[in-house]
């Protein structure tokens, strides 16, 4: 059920990834929360070599995605996710401490489905995540697992 599938945070800073969760969770956020701290465990997470029979009930609603990975930065994984001939329908947005339009217009243009710039505020944070949590959770409707 839609609704109790987690949120996937890719994230690999320890303090980053507790400010997040924290934020959404005065946000209102009640989901699970999981998280990968390189890319290349999201991408075991999200496209397995083998998959086990409830794999897509275990895929995540929705990606969070920081841009500057250890090892395959975001970016590189959001490139590799667009050549999938079929990927799951999960939208990837990003989160990153980057305001530069170079990197929001490029992540664009490789399927990002949002992108989000840190504020430095803890309260301008908790209001981002009320505001991503309104979006994402209550104004669209997320696919299904597949």
């Amino acid at each position: 059920m839609n609704d109790i599938r987690p949120l996937l945070i890719v994230e690999d800073s320890d303090e980053d990834f507790e400010v997040t969760c924290w934020a959404l969770q005065q946000a209102g956020l009640t989901r699970p929360i999981l998280r990968s701290v390189r890319a290349e465990e999201a991408w075991q997470r999200l496209c397995p070599a083998l998959r086990p029979p409830d794999w897509a009930e275990r895929l995540p609603c929705l990606v969070l995605l920081d841009l500057n990975l250890p090892g395959t930065n975001g970016r590189q994984l959001l490139e590799d996710w667009r050549r999938i001939e079929q990927p799951p329908p999960i939208p990837i947005v990003i989160l990153s401490t980057s305001n530069n339009p170079r990197d929001v217009a490029a992540c664009y243009r490789l399927g990002a489905a949002g992108y989000l710039c840190k504020p430095l505020s803890l309260d301008r944070y908790v209001e981002k995540m009320r505001e991503f949590t309104r979006y994402w959770f209550d104004a669209i409707t997320l696919p299904d697992a597949c």
